[in-house]
């Protein structure tokens, strides 16, 4: 009898997690000896994707370790992994070593994962399941009768019956046109072109300010860069810093319960301005006040008067604008899904920068490395981002703002953040995919999914043997950059998978 074969396509951290936990279950279930599982990894080392494969100290982790386990149902796993080498991670842990509030940098976390799968990929093995990895990059997938082919790169492929995506966060491909050109860097990962080809004493242009454009800063400030630094972008906003102690709110207003009130009772889903109204009624009653919404707007305020004041509030433990996003992490997703498509659409236009500064902060210690920079002159922010073009007469960038201010940089970085549509995503497999239909974007972002299943849907139909995970799925799922979340949807993910093939085990 032929093995099942399942491939994953993509050995970062939603990969590894996807593996161990479905190899886990087959075992349980004492059927893995009738599954086989490939994964396919561009990379040399699973595990050490763009994001975990930098060398970079100052490329630290943006949520704390007791959230960053890799195990279904243990987000802890990875701090008390911590504990358990605190001797040999030494500088690693930035802050509260050996605690579950510790940040550490991101090279140590893909130590992590790359241990986890050498652990699992040896015991599958061990125990007798056909495991293995083909390193190969995958560009394109064809539709077979009973499964699906992936081809891969050196005119290789892999034949599969089960096909589950999880390629990682994809680049963005918002300024193709400046692809070409010698000193336009389209991403800040890997970091060494960066090092490799920018002067250190010459001024650097980033495109964007989230948290992408802090690991631009963090790869020159890391390697003694001394020219200026100018980050560009529409909105000028950086992340809001984390409180080393967050406050927990308990929600009183803004809860499943009362969005589910509004289905009930209206027959219909909440819009966006009902969950705004709810949002301020919550951060009122945990300010113990009215508060000025007015002077809560961060356009257009200067970007380093107001990480100052983030830093003074992270200090004294946070205020509702951050500790509420922060205390609804669990609930956020399940609140995004029942939102319509159209009022989706309105969130991202209306609160999507804020959202995006206030929920994905920071940590304190490069918040501070940053606010030096903005104190010694060497790094500015300017909002209103408009145009970037490149000038071959001068041999330059020039970029423009809204109000036709104009300035130019000779290196520039694209660290605009990971692409949010299909169309926008750097990745030759996406684009393929797309194009011969084999998955949908959605209007929100990402690609159309069964959010219970995380099944590919297309059209009318849902594949049963194609799954997808990770930021790919960002449209219809909220909190796709966070490990944990995307690790409980990959426990669904096979426990779905796994009933599928075997039934629900006895």
């Amino acid at each position: 009898m032929s093995l099942t074969n399942i491939a994953i396509i993509g050995g970062g951290a939603c990969g590894i997690s996807a593996f161990i936990e479905l190899f886990l279950e087959f075992r349980i279930a004492k059927s893995h000896k009738d599954v086989s599982i490939t994964i396919i990894e561009e990379n040399e080392e699973v595990g050490k994707g763009l994001a975990f494969g930098t060398k970079q100290p100052g490329h630290i982790l943006n949520t704390q370790a007791d959230l960053m386990g890799i195990h279904f149902t243990e987000p802890q796993h990875f701090s008390d992994w911590l504990i358990e080498h605190e001797a040999r991670i030494g500088d690693e842990v930035v802050d509260n070593q050996g605690e579950n509030r510790a940040f550490t940098t991101r090279r140590l976390y893909g130590d992590y994962l790359k241990e986890q799968f050498e652990h699992y990929f040896q015991l599958a093995q061990s125990e007798g399941m056909e495991v293995n990895v083909i390193h190969a990059s995958a560009n394109r997938v064809s539709k077979l009768e009973d499964g699906f082919e992936i081809h891969l790169s050196e005119n290789q492929s892999h034949k599969c019956s089960i096909l589950l995506l999880a390629p990682g966060t994809p680049v963005a491909n918002n300024y193709p046109e400046l692809e070409d050109k010698e000193h336009y860097f389209g991403s800040p990962w890997p970091s060494s072109p960066l090092l490799e080809k920018i002067p250190k004493d010459e001024n650097v242009g980033i495109l964007g300010s989230s948290l992408s454009a802090i690991d631009a800063l963090m790869t020159l400030t890391d390697n003694e860069y001394t020219g200026k630094i100018t980050c560009y972008s529409p909105d000028g906003l950086m992340p809001r810093v984390q409180p080393e102690f967050p406050q927990k709110v308990e929600c009183r207003f803004l809860t499943l319960r009362n969005l589910h009130e509004i289905q009930r009772k209206e027959l219909r889903n909440p819009t966006v301005k009902e969950i705004f109204r709810l949002f301020m009624q919550e951060a009122e009653d945990n300010a113990g006040g009215k508060i000025d919404w007015k002077a809560t707007e961060r356009i257009g305020k200067p970007a380093g008067e107001l990480l100052k004041e983030d830093i003074r509030i992270a200090r004294d433990g946070g205020d509702a604008l951050i500790n509420i996003p922060y205390s609804l992490r669990y609930e956020s997703s399940e609140m995004w899904k029942w939102l319509d498509e159209s009022e989706k659409l309105k969130f991202k236009k209306w609160l999507g920068a804020y959202w995006g500064v206030s929920r994905h902060c920071m940590p304190l210690v490069n918040a501070e490395r940053v606010n030096q920079l903005f104190e010694s002159g060497q790094l500015t922010v300017i909002s209103g981002l408009k145009e970037v073009i490149f000038d071959d007469e001068k041999n330059e960038f020039v970029l423009t703002s809204e109000k036709g201010e104009k300035f130019s940089e000779k290196y520039l970085i694209n660290a605009t953040g990971p692409a949010s549509a299909v169309k926008m995503m750097k990745s030759e497999l996406m684009q393929n995919l797309s194009e011969d239909g084999l998955v949908e974007p959605e209007k929100a972002g990402g690609i159309r999914i069964n959010t219970e299943t995380m099944q590919v849907i297309t059209g009318n139909d849902t594949y049963s043997n194609f799954y997808a995970v990770g930021h790919i799925t960002n449209g219809l799922l909220l909190d796709v950059n966070a490990v944990w979340f995307n690790v409980k949807m990959i426990g669904k993910l096979s426990r779905h998978l796994t009933t599928q093939l075997i039934g629900n085990p006895s």
